[in-house]
């Protein structure tokens, strides 16, 4: 499986382009960029299906409403119950969940592009597959594709887990170096931890596309560094 990286967003954040089959592909954390990332999958004449969220924070989400757009509004948007608020159809919830977090790094004057977010087509759960999304109910390569609950770095944050193929899109529960911030909206350190050594459980040979920094390493040489 070839997963496509493209750096998105100032906070350069990896969004990934996941092939389900030969012409069907999911979009995970669409940071931005989104007119490159449209000719990509274009001229590889790749159908987007849907756009997973790992969690909402507002480098990860930058380019949903831009990404839909291209579409005609016409894809699914999923993400975990945790951190439905960050793309929650309501003003007032998602301008208090971005704000926080945009004034805590100093950024506040992009809290107007979460001005009109699209809301959730369907909320993640711990154990779910993205055979569970009502769209892709039908793909069933989609069923190789588990929902981890990994909360910490969010309220909300999940990894995807591919046994199969031996891969893990980890969001920003783990990075190469290290693993995301717990001083966020909803962040708590403690489940950030213990996310971590459910992570530790997974073969050693799993290979790891993380949402910032290095892509495709093993989780073995995360615990050995």
């Amino acid at each position: 499986m070839t997963i496509s990286v493209f750096v998105t967003g100032g906070l350069q954040v990896n969004t990934l382009i996941v092939p389900l089959n030969e012409k069907q592909v999911f979009v995970v954390d669409p940071g931005g960029d989104v007119p490159l990332i449209l000719k990509y999958l274009q001229d590889k004449q790749y159908e987007p299906v849907a756009l997973v969220c790992t969690h909402g924070h507002f480098d990860h989400v930058f380019g949903v409403n831009d990404f839909l757009d291209g579409y005609n509004k016409k894809l699914p948007v999923v993400i975990h119950s945790g951190d439905e608020c960050y793309i929650s159809s309501d003003r007032e919830i998602a301008m208090e969940a971005h704000g926080y977090d945009l004034k805590r790094v100093g950024l506040t004057p992009l809290l107007s592009a979460f001005d009109d977010m699209p809301g959730s087509s369907h909320l993640l759960a711990e154990g779910e597959t993205l055979c569970d999304i009502p769209e892709l109910s039908d793909i069933k390569e989609a069923l190789q594709w588990q929902v981890l609950y990994t909360p910490g770095h969010s309220k909300g944050s999940i990894c995807l887990y591919n046994r199969m193929e031996g891969i893990l899109i980890s969001g920003d529960t783990l990075f190469y170096g290290g693993y995301g911030r717990t001083d966020m909206y909803n962040s708590e350190p403690a489940k950030l931890a213990s996310s971590l050594k459910r992570l530790y459980a997974l073969p050693p040979e799993t290979v790891v596309y993380p949402g910032h920094g290095e892509v495709g390493f093993h989780l073995s040489a995360v615990w050995e560094g």
